[in-house]
């Protein structure tokens, strides 16, 4: 899945504690860590880089609001950082590779006050796993194979069937976030609104500018059955969506801010003020090609040949702000199921003359100004990024064009924002070269971005074709780690072998806190865990 605009499983958790400077709750002195004065009915501030243009959970494609919908939303059950599986939604639960059972809780309500029904949940899951509805949750928080969901209201029960095995059943169904009735039946609702089981409510939106989220004083169902009764839980979430980061960095410095993620040259000054950070690692830069029929990135040998012309170790450098790492699969992190080094020996060596070669074999010609083209056609590719996800996707696109450029390529550098990425990448595909990296948790979730139906329909965004990984992927998916994970890791390979993407980089990535704690989970806060300190 790209890293934006699309959603992935969270299982990353780091508790952030900043007791220094303003906050946005009542004044107070203030605390050290371990030492918490919370503050009563506080509000807490959080800044994201861009703002999604619906609030509704299932067909939205933006990491940004995925992370926020366990705001307002609940999963059946939650997952803590070192992968153990604790109450939600469900009381009890028994799983195995064709079905699960969850018993649910009885003292669940939805906002609106209506009793949370087997039967609703039931529906929730039926929604996301039909992938006629192209919810982007689909293959995340659902698997990719036929799913009967059936909920008996009287014993609070919901059972879930595979029509094959799936071995990722609790990992992605047990964290779906459920929309309650109302919101399933007229997903109007929630193209501004919320229907859920969360600590929040989202109570008002200003389109493009702030979200604001009110706390339920009678939610008590949280993870291991966390309330929002405990001391310094906000009575007041807002969420500010700004786009400079070097705006954001400045909102925290001035203390109009408890909670930010930022990147590029800001962190440096940030680092040296009186707040706390924790850094986790995510995708950083990876290259992802269009292999439509009528794309020039359907030979592979011309995607042989831009890799070949690009120093990696270079392009490492330059996408992370020094602070990266060499990507070496399509799992970056850590806690991924089966993750491992499946790149190792595919990827090309940096080597110009090889490149110019390949793109001879290939029938591409040089022209008197440096042009390469072919029967007529110019040798011309779009390099799409982000505007808002990184500082440094823009250097990294100009790096890239300019090696690629002197081996006879004409490259345009469209940047998007996420909503007009999205057209381009789930719509229209008019693009050739896709920049932003992809973060993947479970090797499952590889799959309908991997292949199967293509855009608008479908997405494979890639428009793959790769028998290999097809059968491999099939192969393991009918069972659970660890014994799946060979299998797994050489479907990754069939995909890198051939060039259909090429993992590049891994990012680190600063979250900083101000008069507030919080876990952070994937690219957002644990909303249970938000608390406002008196300062």
């Amino acid at each position: 899945m790209p890293r934006s605009p699309l959603p992935p499983l969270a299982l990353l958790t780091t508790v952030l504690v900043a007791a220094c400077g303003a906050s946005s709750g009542p004044s107070g002195s203030s605390a050290s860590p371990g030492e918490a004065s919370y503050a009563t009915d506080g509000t807490l501030t959080i800044a994201f880089n861009y703002a999604p243009d619906s609030w509704d959970p299932y067909p939205a494609t933006g990491a940004g609001i995925t992370a926020l919908n366990y705001l307002v939303y609940d999963s059946l059950v939650n997952q803590r950082s070192n992968g153990e599986f604790v109450t939600g939604l469900a009381a009890e639960w028994t799983v195995d590779a064709s079905s699960a059972a969850f018993t649910l809780r009885d003292d669940v309500t939805c906002s609106d006050g209506s009793p949370l029904t087997a039967g609703q949940v039931a529906d929730a899951i039926a929604y996301v796993s039909d992938p006629a509805n192209q919810s982007a949750m689909y293959g995340f928080h659902t698997p990719t194979v036929p799913v009967t969901a059936t909920g008996d209201d009287t014993s609070g029960t919901v059972e879930v069937t595979t029509a094959e095995p799936y071995g990722f059943l609790l990992e992605t169904i047990g964290r779906l976030p459920i929309v309650c009735a109302n919101g399933m039946r007229d997903r109007e609702l929630l193209k501004a609104g919320s229907d859920g089981t969360g600590p929040f409510v989202l109570t008002e939106v200003v389109p493009g500018q702030s979200a604001t989220f009110t706390r339920r004083d009678d939610y008590a169902w949280g993870p291991e059955g966390a309330t929002t009764a405990e001391p310094g839980v906000p009575k007041t979430v807002v969420v500010r969506f700004i786009e400079s980061a070097t705006t954001t960095a400045n909102l925290l410095l001035a203390g109009e801010l408890n909670l930010a993620q930022v990147t590029g040259p800001d962190v440096d000054r940030l680092d040296a003020a009186p707040l706390e950070r924790v850094d986790w690692e995510t995708s950083g830069s990876w290259l992802s090609f269009n292999h439509s029929a009528e794309r020039i990135l359907a030979d592979r040998r011309v995607r042989e040949a831009l890799v070949s012309a690009i120093d990696l170790a270079e392009v490492v450098k330059v996408s992370t702000g020094g602070h990266g790492s060499a990507a070496t699969g399509l799992l970056p992190f850590d806690f991924s199921v089966c993750a491992a080094d499946t790149a190792d020996g595919l990827v090309p060596e940096y080597d110009v003359a090889a490149a110019e070669s390949l793109l001879d074999e290939a029938g591409w010609v040089r022209g008197p100004d440096g042009t390469r083209t072919k029967d007529g056609r110019p040798l011309a590719i779009d390099l799409v990024y982000f505007t808002v996800t990184s500082e440094y996707q823009r250097p990294t696109a100009e790096y890239l064009a300019q090696q690629w450029e002197a081996i006879g390529v004409q490259v345009e550098l469209p940047g998007y924002s996420s909503t007009a990425a999205t057209e381009v990448l789930y719509q229209t595909s008019n693009w050739d070269v896709y920049l932003s990296g992809w973060e993947f948790i479970l090797p499952s979730q590889m799959v309908p971005y991997l292949s199967g139906p293509v855009p608008p329909d479908g997405l494979n965004i890639m428009h793959l074709d790769n028998p290999e990984y097809d059968r491999l992927a099939a192969e393991a998916i009918t069972m659970t780690p660890p014994d799946a994970c060979a299998a797994w890791n050489e479907a990754e390979r069939a995909i890198i072998g051939e060039l259909d993407l090429v993992p590049v980089s891994n990012a680190s990535e600063p979250w900083f806190l101000r008069g507030a704690e919080a876990e952070i989970q994937y690219r957002g806060p644990v909303a249970t865990s938000l608390r406002v300190l008196e300062q």
